[in-house]
């Protein structure tokens, strides 16, 4: 996925669309497609933010997460990463979403609402082995 995640315009406008509507919230959700022959998002699975403070950061509610999961093992689709928004922006992860990161196979795509962006990025892995920051990866149609 370093050189870059494929995913329609129409699915671009759909969280763009969802951030703007959630705002002041951080909207949230995850992005399923196929690794082969290159990672492609083939669709978007929204989830309830249920952080106890949505303005500020965002929580994939678990139960989607579990049921996305659970079907992707018979559907041979993939998870690719997840999305979320930064309702004043900008489209760049946050040190909390560093913080935050759990898996450096997966994408992280933030949407600034006001501006219209959305930024993707996979986590780096640092020399010790911590997660030490996201290098910017572009988004392909």
């Amino acid at each position: 996925m370093k050189r870059g995640l494929h995913i329609a315009s129409e699915l671009i406008e759909t969280m763009l669309q969802a951030a703007r509507a959630a705002v002041p919230e951080e909207c949230c959700g995850l992005l399923v497609g196929t690794l082969e022959p290159a990672p492609r998002v083939l669709r978007l699975v929204p989830a309830a933010n249920t952080h106890p403070e949505p303005r500020r950061f965002f929580e994939i509610d678990p139960r989607t997460q579990f049921d996305t999961l659970r079907a992707l093992r018979q559907s041979g689709e993939a998870l690719l990463g997840h999305y979320h928004s930064h309702p004043a922006g900008p489209a760049r992860p946050s040190p909390r979403d560093l913080a935050a990161v759990t898996d450096d196979e997966l994408a992280w795509l933030v949407i600034d609402p006001l501006a219209g962006e959305i930024g993707a990025f996979l986590p780096r892995v640092g020399e010790e082995g911590g997660f030490a920051g996201f290098d910017a990866i572009p988004l392909l149609d």
